[in-house]
C-alpha cells in the first residue's frame, strides 16, 4: 500500500520512498526541497501548506541535518511520526526532542542510552548510517590511487584531523581531496576514514559502496557488529596514524587479498546498508505502528509537550551549538510559550 509521506529536513529517504511508489512532499532548508524554508515555521503554517497541496500525510519523517528543526509542533499531528538522529554527540537536544516521534531512529548505537535516560517512552531503534546506492557506485575504473581521503581538513571542527593526516602522509602517501568523493573513492584502492568523536560516519558506507577497501578507526557505536576486521574492512586504533599507515602499506602489498576484501565490503553494504534498505525498514515499522493503536505520544500529549519544552530550552541555552543570538531568543520564547500554554485534556 502506497503512503503519503511528509519528509522534513534531511533528504536521505526521499528518492527511495518515491522509487517504492510512495507520494512524498519534502519540506526543508535545502534548495532541492519541494518547499524551501529559510526559517522555522509553525504548525499552523505547515497545515496551510498541506491544505493548499491537498496533502494529508500518513507518515511524517524528520531527518537530522545537524540543524534545529524547520517545523515546530509536529508532535501534535495524527500521522505516524518517525525521527532520524545522526550526530547525537554534538546535538544532545535530540534526546528530549525524540518525544515528538512515535519511533526514534538513532544512528550511533552507544547513544541509545542517552535517549532511554531522557524519559520519553516512545519506541527507539539503533539505525546505522548507509550509502546512497544510486550515487555511491563502483564504476570499475582503474584504481591508481593507493590511499585516498575526501573531507574537510583546514578549518574542520575536528581538530585532530589535520595532525592525523600529516603524520599518516609522512609514513605513507595519501591523496587528500574535498568535494565530490565518488571519483576519488573509485580511483582509490584504500580509502582512509577518520571521525570526529568515534562515530560511524557516512564515509564508511560511501567508500565501501564505491568499491574501495575502507581503512577506518576501531571504534564503538556498533562497528564490529556490522563489519569484520580483515574480512570486509580494515581497522586501525583510534587516533593512531602511525599504525594506520602501516596497515595500509601491508594491505597494499597483497593486491589480490585487498581486492577481495573490498569486494566483500561493497557487496555487504549494498545488500544491507543502503538508503533503500533503510527506507524499506521505515515503511515496515510505520505500518506496524499504524496497526498498534494510540502511541505514547498520543496517550500522553502533556508529558510529550514537557519534553519538547526541554528540547527547545536546550537549543536556546547550549553554548556549544552554533546558533545565532536571534535563533536562541526564538527558542527561548518558544519554550516559555509552550511551558505556559494550557494543558490538553487526556
Amino acid at each position: 500500500m502506497a503512503m503519503r509521506i511528509l519528509n522534513l529536513d534531511g533528504h536521505y529517504f526521499v528518492e527511495p520512498f518515491r522509487s517504492m511508489g510512495h507520494d512524498v512532499l519534502w519540506i526543508g532548508p535545502q534548495a532541492a526541497s519541494d518547499i524551501v524554508l529559510d526559517q522555522a515555521i509553525s504548525l499552523s503554517n505547515l497545515m496551510k501548506i498541506l491544505d493548499e497541496r491537498n496533502f494529508t500525510p500518513d507518515l511524517i519523517v524528520w531527518s537530522d541535518l545537524c540543524k534545529p528543526p524547520s517545523v515546530i509542533g509536529i508532535e501534535h499531528l495524527p500521522a505516524v511520526t518517525v525521527g532520524f538522529s545522526i550526530d547525537q554527540y554534538c546535538n544532545p537536544w535530540h534526546a528530549p526532542y525524540s518525544a515528538a516521534f512515535d519511533l526514534m531512529l538513532v544512528a550511533q548505537k552507544d547513544y541509545m542510552e542517552m535517549f532511554e535516560n531522557a524519559g520519553p517512552e516512545n519506541e527507539r531503534e539503533w539505525f546505522p548510517l548507509f550509502c546512497n546506492a544510486s550515487k555511491d557506485i563502483d564504476h570499475g575504473r582503474k584504481r591508481d590511487i593507493p590511499v585516498g581521503f575526501v573531507g574537510t581538513v583546514e578549518g574542520s571542527i575536528n581538530v585532530q584531523r589535520k595532525p592525523f593526516l600529516d603524520i599518516f602522509n609522512k609514513r605513507h602517501p595519501v591523496v587528500i581531496k574535498q568535494g565530490n568523493y565518488v571519483p576519488i573513492f573509485n580511483q582509490s584502492r584504500v580509502v582512509l576514514n577518520q571521525s570526529a568523536a568515534g562515530e560511524l560516519n557516512f564515509r564508511i558506507f560511501e567508500a565501501m559502496a564505491c568499491g574501495a577497501a575502507l581503512l577506518t578507526e576501531d571504534t564503538d557505536n556498533g562497528l564490529n557488529e556490522l563489519f569484520e576486521n580483515g574480512e570486509d574492512i580494515l581497522l586501525y586504533p583510534r587516533e593512531n596514524p602511525i599504525v594506520a599507515a602501516a596497515i595500509a602499506k601491508a594491505a597494499l602489498s597483497n593486491p589480490e587479498a585487498l581486492a577481495e576484501l573490498a569486494a566483500k565490503g561493497r557487496d555487504k553494504v549494498l545488500a544491507h546498508h543502503s538508503s533503500k534498505v533503510r527506507a524499506e525498514h521505515i515503511i515496515k515499522r510505520a505500518k506496524e505502528i499504524l496497526k498498534s493503536g494510540p502511541t505514547w505520544r498520543k496517550r500522553q500529549p502533556n508529558l510529550a509537550r514537557r519534553f519538547m519544552v526541554n528540547a527547545y530550552a536546550m537549543l536556546a541555552t547550549d553554548d556549544r551549538l552554533p546558533l545565532t543570538d536571534d535563533l536562541r531568543e526564538f527558542y527561548t520564547r518558544l519554550s516559555l510559550k509552550m511551558h505556559n500554554s494550557p494543558k490538553q485534556k487526556q
